[in-house]
């Protein structure tokens, strides 16, 4: 989206359609109006009544943007975008971006919508899934990463209206948030896990990296060929299965999520894989 000045240069565009916004270095308002923002950015004078009612961002399996994985200058600082889903995690400050930009693109060439559980992150990969947990007041929101940004020193996230509204930092402007990646085959699978809280009647045994997942089966089948062909330091159990509507490719079992873990770094100076550690 037009959010904000880039610099372009090197050998690297830089990922999206943003286009250039003078203001954006200007300090943000305070007190003038209800939360800070920048400029004449800010709220709806009439936003939705039902806020508090959209939901959480419904993680999924989806193919990352390559344009968007390119690496960057924003503001003379080289960035270099994370290239596959893998577990992360980071706290710092979130801020938010309201009607300045609603309607217009984000990086991946999307429309921006204050009203939507979306956010926008400097480095994780477009378009990914996030927990966002307030640190002040224990509130937590699932958003779908599909924009860069912020570029202001200390802060590491910025959320749209709606995720602001839920997390309860529209008033402030900022707040310290921990950041988490979300696995999608975890997140359809026991919410729980995805918050990294053990079902009290888990029974799991077993773990599997989960190499690929694809719509398109002769893909599975080629990332099949590809690891049968590679010679690793231990042999390795490759499975296809099918599960809604997508073809995986597991590798595994492991009898501890520390050795798949190790197979995994093992497997990935090989080639480089969108894996998970998943279990069941």
């Amino acid at each position: 989206m037009n959010k904000y000045i880039f610099t372009l240069m090197v050998s690297f565009l830089f990922v999206g359609c943003q286009s250039i916004d003078p203001l954006f270095k200007e300090e943000a308002k305070q007190n003038k109006n209800p939360g800070a923002y920048y400029l004449d950015d800010g709220p709806e004078e009439n936003p939705p009544q039902n806020l508090n009612k959209i939901p959480d961002a419904q993680p999924k399996y989806e193919a990352l943007s390559k344009w968007a994985s390119r690496p960057y200058v924003a503001f003379d600082k080289k960035y270099t975008p994370m290239t596959k889903i893998i577990p992360f995690k980071e706290e710092g400050y979130a801020s938010w971006y309201g009607k300045r930009y609603h309607g217009k693109k984000t990086s991946i060439g999307e429309t921006y919508d204050m009203y939507q559980m979306t956010g926008a992150h400097k480095t994780l990969p477009l378009p990914c899934y996030i927990k966002v947990t307030n640190l002040k007041n224990k509130r937590s929101v699932i958003i779908r990463v599909n924009d860069r940004g912020p570029f202001v020193d200390g802060r590491i996230i910025d959320l749209s209206y709606a995720a602001a509204h839920r997390l309860r930092i529209i008033e402030t402007g900022s707040e310290l948030v921990k950041i988490e990646m979300v696995n999608p085959s975890l997140a359809k699978k026991n919410i729980k896990e995805v918050n990294n809280v053990p079902s009290a009647n888990s029974t799991i045994k077993y773990f599997y990296i989960q190499a690929g997942a694809f719509s398109n089966e002769d893909n599975a089948s080629y990332l099949i060929n590809r690891l049968t062909k590679i010679q690793f330091r231990n042999s390795i159990n490759i499975k296809k299965l099918s599960k809604n509507s997508l073809h995986l490719v597991t590798i595994g079992p492991y009898d501890s999520k520390k050795n798949a873990e190790q197979a995994l770094k093992d497997i990935s100076q090989k080639i480089q894989l969108n894996s998970f550690i998943i279990s069941e």
